[in-house]
């Protein structure tokens, strides 16, 4: 199971201030921010691997600010595999929380940014507004429920600058995969969670061995939002189950 990384630096056991009722639906609640318009913004210039990374990185802010203030073990399974998506969409098993179980100031939040990930990822190659609208509604999310907002928008502006260098937006190219059946190809490079840390430097490989060993722990651990290997091959999954292509 995943553990709180470096770059996360909230107190999770913080008083809850912000305001949040669960009557009310819809993304209006979230102010808008310039910080939610830099991430879509950055986003355009990143590939579908650099932008799933970035969806998942706001919904770790979300988790971890959480984290103790209850006793579920959904968001963090959740995003286990969602880190697993980023090696193929196919991997994250489609799934509903009943919004009526997810109630309160700690799981509201924590249903929002599981189903809002979850639909980001899921179309993350093939519909790209899905993860653009993700990535909008995660960032405002996460900051409105931060006790400190200015640390995340303080680790968001290098983590953009260095997504959009290391994971850059290539052309379109509609012959690559002609149809569908392939959407790791048209990914681009490996991403490791370990980016996501501006302290920590970058090398090319570690997309690759973060992925094999998260999926591996992910199997071994029986995440029920990993993809069985039935259903992956239900959707047309090539290749060695649990191997990153």
């Amino acid at each position: 199971m995943l553990s709180r990384p470096a770059w996360v630096q909230v107190a999770s056991t913080a008083t809850l201030q912000f305001g949040w009722d669960d009557a009310v639906g819809g993304v209006e609640r979230f102010a808008w921010s310039t910080a939610s318009a830099q991430a879509v913004s950055a986003a355009l210039r990143m590939a579908p691997r650099g932008r799933m990374a970035l969806a998942l990185g706001l919904f770790e802010w979300i988790v971890w600010r959480m984290d103790g203030l209850h006793d579920r073990t959904e968001p963090l399974t959740v995003l286990e595999a969602g880190w697993c998506a980023t090696a193929d969409p196919r991997y994250l098993r489609f799934f509903e929380l009943s919004r009526s179980a997810w109630i309160g100031p700690v799981e509201g939040p924590l249903w929002m940014g599981m189903t809002w990930l979850h639909h980001a990822l899921s179309g993350g190659v093939d519909r790209p507004r899905d993860l653009y609208d993700g990535i909008d509604l995660l960032t405002r999310l996460s900051l409105h429920v931060q006790p400190v907002p200015a640390a995340l928008i303080g680790w968001l502006a290098p983590v953009l600058d260095r997504l959009v260098t290391e994971c850059p937006a290539v052309p379109d190219d509609p012959l690559a995969d002609l149809f569908g059946r392939d959407p790791a190809s048209r990914m681009g490079p490996w991403v490791s969670r370990h980016w996501l840390d501006p302290m920590t430097p970058v090398h090319a490989q570690d997309g690759y061995q973060f992925l094999s060993q998260l999926l591996a722990q992910a199997r071994a651990d029986a995440n029920p939002f990993l993809a069985g290997w039935d259903d992956l091959a239900d959707a047309g999954f090539s290749g060695t189950p649990d191997v990153p292509r």
